[in-house]
């Protein structure tokens, strides 16, 4: 799941191997419930072994053995993992809260990273506000804002629930007349004085940000940055090149 097409690969060679076994198995063509998300499936099995069976018939039909199930049974009074929350029937009642695999490194969008702080905060505010849709009372609540706490301290942010709160600019308005003005993002200090400027004088401007210039804009490219005499400019791939190769990908410059 490292780049953007892995989640549509997932679902259509899951989906081959699935129409090899339970679409076409006796054994398993009666199943009441069976459903997959990406790579996440679950099922109503009338005992562990019919699920374990299931499960690894799936398996069976990958022929580089790559697709591995890890199958939870739920336990009477224990939580389950499910999509990103843990779930639990109690007295035939449904009970959840916000769920992170411990296996899983706590990193997200670190306080100190170069964006902009409308990014920031909205980062924080999509956190909390799927711990509240997640959680289905509020004791489990304060069990998932702690889990989102502990995610958001481990990444630079002080006080991360009064973080969230603050006032940001909002998304542009539709339907207005003012003129969208690109800039790339410099600092809070920086982006505040422009910010001010513009109000100041009542300018038709809707500004946006844009991330700058990375170490991996500057560093991995075949354009020679010392060529003065250079006519391209913002190009990857230099066709003045005199010496190696236009085609070669990504060199990375010594900085002397």
């Amino acid at each position: 799941m490292g780049c953007r097409p892995s989640p549509i690969a997932a679902v259509i060679r899951v989906y081959k191997f699935e129409r090899a076994t339970i679409y076409t198995d006796v054994k398993f063509i009666s199943l009441s419930l069976y459903g997959r998300y990406i790579d996440d499936a679950w099922t109503l099995a009338d005992n562990r072994e019919t699920a374990i069976s299931l499960f690894n018939n799936i398996a069976r039909q990958d022929p580089r053995e790559l697709l591995k199930w890890e199958v939870d049974f739920p336990e009477d009074g224990d939580f389950t993992p499910f999509l990103g929350t843990e779930i639990r029937i109690t007295d035939d009642k449904l009970e959840s809260k916000f769920y992170r695999k411990g296996t899983r490194k706590d990193i997200t969008l670190h306080f100190r990273s170069h964006h902009p702080l409308e990014t920031k905060v909205q980062t924080v505010r999509n956190f909390y506000r799927t711990a509240e849709i997640s959680s289905s009372n509020p004791e489990l609540l304060e069990q998932s804002l702690a889990i989102t706490d502990r995610l958001l301290l481990a990444n630079g942010y002080e006080h991360p629930r009064q973080f969230g709160e603050q006032r940001t600019r909002g998304r542009l308005t539709k339907g207005n007349n003012n003129v969208m003005l690109k800039l790339p993002y410099v600092s809070e200090t920086v982006s505040g004085e422009i910010r001010k400027f513009i109000t100041a004088r009542a300018l038709p401007i809707d500004l946006v940000f844009t991330p700058g210039t990375r170490l991996r804009d500057m560093l991995c490219s075949s354009r020679p940055h010392d060529n003065l005499e250079c006519l391209a400019k913002n190009c990857n791939i230099c066709e003045r090149l005199e010496k190696g190769s236009c085609n070669t990908m990504s060199p990375v410059y010594q900085i002397t």
